[in-house]
Protein backbone atom coordinates (compact mmCIF):
# COMPACT_ATOMS: atom_id res chain seq x y z
CA UNK A 1 0.00 0.00 0.00
CA UNK A 2 2.70 2.19 0.64
CA UNK A 3 4.60 2.08 -2.45
CA UNK A 4 1.19 2.47 -3.73
CA UNK A 5 0.87 5.83 -2.00
CA UNK A 6 4.56 6.71 -3.07
CA UNK A 7 3.68 5.95 -7.00
CA UNK A 8 0.53 8.23 -6.96
CA UNK A 9 2.66 11.30 -4.92
CA UNK A 10 5.47 10.86 -7.54
CA UNK A 11 2.84 10.82 -10.07
CA UNK A 12 1.24 14.19 -9.01
CA UNK A 13 4.69 15.61 -8.79
CA UNK A 14 5.51 14.84 -12.55
CA UNK A 15 2.18 16.16 -13.26
CA UNK A 16 2.59 19.20 -11.38
CA UNK A 17 6.11 19.56 -12.57
CA UNK A 18 5.40 19.25 -16.58
CA UNK A 19 1.95 21.48 -16.00
CA UNK A 20 4.42 24.31 -15.00
CA UNK A 21 6.81 23.84 -17.67
CA UNK A 22 7.08 26.95 -20.29
CA UNK A 23 3.67 26.53 -22.36
CA UNK A 24 6.14 26.92 -25.54
CA UNK A 25 7.88 23.69 -24.65
CA UNK A 26 4.35 22.18 -24.15
CA UNK A 27 1.64 23.16 -26.45
CA UNK A 28 4.22 25.38 -28.88
CA UNK A 29 4.33 29.01 -29.35
CA UNK A 30 4.65 30.38 -32.99
CA UNK A 31 4.30 34.14 -33.42
CA UNK A 32 1.70 34.94 -36.71
CA UNK A 33 3.13 36.80 -39.39
CA UNK A 34 1.43 40.21 -40.31
CA UNK A 35 0.26 38.47 -44.10
CA UNK A 36 -1.33 35.56 -42.08
CA UNK A 37 -3.55 38.04 -39.77
CA UNK A 38 -4.37 39.63 -42.84
CA UNK A 39 -6.10 37.12 -44.14
CA UNK A 40 -8.53 36.37 -41.07
CA UNK A 41 -11.90 36.52 -42.27
CA UNK A 42 -13.92 38.83 -39.85
CA UNK A 43 -17.59 39.59 -38.91
CA UNK A 44 -18.67 42.75 -36.55
CA UNK A 45 -21.11 41.02 -33.50
CA UNK A 46 -23.70 43.94 -32.80
CA UNK A 47 -25.66 44.58 -29.76
CA UNK A 48 -25.33 46.01 -26.48
CA UNK A 49 -24.00 44.38 -23.50
CA UNK A 50 -27.24 43.32 -22.37
CA UNK A 51 -28.33 42.24 -26.09
CA UNK A 52 -28.19 38.98 -27.57
CA UNK A 53 -25.22 38.97 -29.86
CA UNK A 54 -26.07 39.28 -34.00
CA UNK A 55 -23.87 38.14 -36.53
CA UNK A 56 -24.79 38.59 -39.89
CA UNK A 57 -22.51 36.32 -42.77
CA UNK A 58 -23.11 38.85 -45.66
CA UNK A 59 -21.15 41.42 -43.57
CA UNK A 60 -17.99 39.29 -43.17
CA UNK A 61 -14.86 40.99 -44.76
CA UNK A 62 -10.08 40.09 -44.15
CA UNK A 63 -8.48 41.91 -41.33
CA UNK A 64 -6.52 43.59 -44.64
CA UNK A 65 -9.59 45.77 -44.50
CA UNK A 66 -8.80 47.17 -40.92
CA UNK A 67 -5.43 47.50 -41.13
CA UNK A 68 -5.59 49.66 -44.34
CA UNK A 69 -7.33 52.08 -41.81
CA UNK A 70 -4.19 52.42 -39.78
CA UNK A 71 -2.84 51.63 -36.73
CA UNK A 72 -4.80 48.79 -34.97
CA UNK A 73 -3.91 47.03 -31.43
CA UNK A 74 -6.18 43.77 -31.35
CA UNK A 75 -7.19 41.45 -27.97
CA UNK A 76 -7.54 37.86 -29.44
CA UNK A 77 -10.11 36.75 -26.78
CA UNK A 78 -9.86 33.44 -25.32
CA UNK A 79 -13.19 33.39 -23.48
CA UNK A 80 -15.60 35.91 -23.74
CA UNK A 81 -16.84 35.63 -20.31
CA UNK A 82 -13.72 34.61 -18.46
CA UNK A 83 -12.85 36.95 -15.63
CA UNK A 84 -9.34 37.16 -16.59
CA UNK A 85 -9.71 37.87 -20.17
CA UNK A 86 -12.51 40.57 -18.83
CA UNK A 87 -9.55 41.92 -16.59
CA UNK A 88 -7.07 42.01 -19.74
CA UNK A 89 -9.89 43.79 -21.44
CA UNK A 90 -10.10 46.65 -19.06
CA UNK A 91 -6.47 47.44 -18.77
CA UNK A 92 -6.10 47.81 -22.33
CA UNK A 93 -9.77 49.80 -22.02
CA UNK A 94 -7.19 52.28 -19.71
CA UNK A 95 -5.00 53.00 -23.18
CA UNK A 96 -7.59 54.36 -24.95
CA UNK A 97 -6.28 58.37 -24.58
CA UNK A 98 -3.20 57.08 -25.59
CA UNK A 99 -4.35 55.39 -28.45
CA UNK A 100 -6.46 58.19 -29.60
CA UNK A 101 -3.97 60.34 -29.33
CA UNK A 102 -1.95 58.36 -31.46
CA UNK A 103 -4.40 57.57 -34.25
CA UNK A 104 -4.65 53.81 -33.17
CA UNK A 105 -7.68 51.94 -33.08
CA UNK A 106 -9.17 49.13 -30.41
CA UNK A 107 -10.55 46.09 -31.15
CA UNK A 108 -11.01 42.47 -30.02
CA UNK A 109 -11.78 39.42 -31.62
CA UNK A 110 -13.31 36.30 -30.48
CA UNK A 111 -13.41 32.69 -31.45
CA UNK A 112 -17.09 31.95 -30.49
CA UNK A 113 -19.73 34.79 -29.97
CA UNK A 114 -21.44 33.42 -26.64
CA UNK A 115 -21.11 36.39 -24.07
CA UNK A 116 -19.24 38.83 -26.81
CA UNK A 117 -21.14 41.46 -25.88
CA UNK A 118 -21.41 41.40 -22.36
CA UNK A 119 -17.62 41.35 -22.73
CA UNK A 120 -18.27 44.73 -24.12
CA UNK A 121 -18.99 46.09 -20.85
CA UNK A 122 -15.36 45.99 -20.20
CA UNK A 123 -14.14 47.03 -23.48
CA UNK A 124 -15.98 49.95 -24.63
CA UNK A 125 -14.20 52.23 -27.19
CA UNK A 126 -13.17 49.11 -29.36
CA UNK A 127 -15.72 47.57 -31.53
CA UNK A 128 -15.90 42.70 -31.40
CA UNK A 129 -15.42 40.04 -34.47
CA UNK A 130 -15.94 36.92 -34.77
CA UNK A 131 -12.72 35.28 -36.02
CA UNK A 132 -14.51 32.77 -38.08
CA UNK A 133 -11.39 30.65 -39.14
CA UNK A 134 -9.79 31.54 -35.88
CA UNK A 135 -6.67 33.02 -37.92
CA UNK A 136 -5.84 35.20 -35.08
CA UNK A 137 -5.16 32.28 -32.66
CA UNK A 138 -2.56 30.34 -34.99
CA UNK A 139 -0.39 29.77 -36.85
CA UNK A 140 -0.46 27.16 -34.67
CA UNK A 141 -3.61 27.20 -32.10
CA UNK A 142 -2.48 27.21 -28.76
CA UNK A 143 -4.69 24.55 -26.67
CA UNK A 144 -4.11 24.29 -23.22
CA UNK A 145 -5.60 21.23 -21.61
CA UNK A 146 -8.14 21.55 -18.74
CA UNK A 147 -5.81 19.90 -15.97
CA UNK A 148 -2.52 21.53 -17.51
CA UNK A 149 -4.49 24.79 -16.76
CA UNK A 150 -6.25 24.08 -12.95
CA UNK A 151 -2.54 22.37 -12.37
CA UNK A 152 -0.40 25.80 -13.41
CA UNK A 153 0.71 28.04 -10.25
CA UNK A 154 -0.20 31.04 -12.69
CA UNK A 155 -3.69 30.41 -13.01
CA UNK A 156 -4.23 31.23 -9.48
CA UNK A 157 -2.36 34.21 -8.98
CA UNK A 158 -4.09 35.86 -12.55
CA UNK A 159 -7.39 34.64 -11.02
CA UNK A 160 -6.64 36.44 -7.66
CA UNK A 161 -5.53 39.57 -9.48
CA UNK A 162 -8.66 39.57 -11.37
CA UNK A 163 -11.03 39.12 -8.11
CA UNK A 164 -8.77 42.08 -6.74
CA UNK A 165 -9.79 44.19 -9.53
CA UNK A 166 -13.49 43.19 -8.93
CA UNK A 167 -13.77 41.70 -12.31
CA UNK A 168 -16.91 39.17 -12.87
CA UNK A 169 -17.04 36.45 -14.99
CA UNK A 170 -18.60 32.76 -15.65
CA UNK A 171 -17.48 29.72 -16.65
CA UNK A 172 -19.35 29.19 -20.27
CA UNK A 173 -17.86 29.00 -23.21
CA UNK A 174 -14.83 27.37 -24.82
CA UNK A 175 -11.54 28.25 -22.78
CA UNK A 176 -8.92 26.06 -24.10
CA UNK A 177 -7.92 27.89 -26.64
CA UNK A 178 -5.32 31.11 -26.21
CA UNK A 179 -5.25 34.44 -27.50
CA UNK A 180 -3.05 37.45 -27.29
CA UNK A 181 -2.55 41.04 -28.31
CA UNK A 182 -1.28 42.38 -31.61
CA UNK A 183 -0.35 46.23 -32.24
CA UNK A 184 -0.80 46.48 -35.93
CA UNK A 185 0.47 49.22 -38.60
CA UNK A 186 2.46 50.08 -41.74
CA UNK A 187 2.09 46.00 -42.81
CA UNK A 188 3.90 45.15 -40.06
CA UNK A 189 3.08 43.42 -36.10
CA UNK A 190 4.50 46.13 -33.92
CA UNK A 191 4.06 44.36 -30.86
CA UNK A 192 2.99 40.66 -30.37
CA UNK A 193 2.00 39.07 -26.75
CA UNK A 194 0.88 35.89 -27.05
CA UNK A 195 -0.79 34.37 -24.33
CA UNK A 196 1.01 31.58 -22.33
CA UNK A 197 -1.49 30.46 -19.97
CA UNK A 198 -4.98 31.36 -18.88
CA UNK A 199 -5.11 34.76 -17.79
CA UNK A 200 -1.68 35.81 -18.69
CA UNK A 201 -2.91 39.28 -19.61
CA UNK A 202 -0.23 41.57 -22.00
CA UNK A 203 1.99 43.61 -19.69
CA UNK A 204 0.31 46.89 -19.59
CA UNK A 205 3.29 48.79 -19.13
CA UNK A 206 5.10 46.85 -22.33
CA UNK A 207 1.83 47.51 -24.31
CA UNK A 208 2.05 51.25 -23.46
CA UNK A 209 5.36 51.43 -24.14
CA UNK A 210 5.61 49.55 -27.64
CA UNK A 211 2.39 52.43 -27.84
CA UNK A 212 5.11 55.08 -27.35
CA UNK A 213 8.10 53.40 -29.51
CA UNK A 214 5.74 53.76 -32.38
CA UNK A 215 4.59 56.92 -32.11
CA UNK A 216 8.11 58.15 -31.80
CA UNK A 217 8.95 56.06 -35.09
CA UNK A 218 5.89 57.64 -37.17
CA UNK A 219 7.22 61.08 -36.92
Amino acid sequence: MAFLGYGAAAALGGALVYANLPTYLTIGAVAPTFAHLAAAKLVPIRGGPKEKEVVERNEQFTADSLFKKGPIMVMAVRRPGCMLCRREAAELHTLLPLLKEKGIELAAVVHETRGANEFKSWFSGGDVYLDTDRTFYGPNERWLPVWMGFLRFGTYSNVYKAKKAKVEGNMEGEGRLLGGVYLIANNDIVFTHLEKEWGDAADIKEVRAAVEKFSEKSK
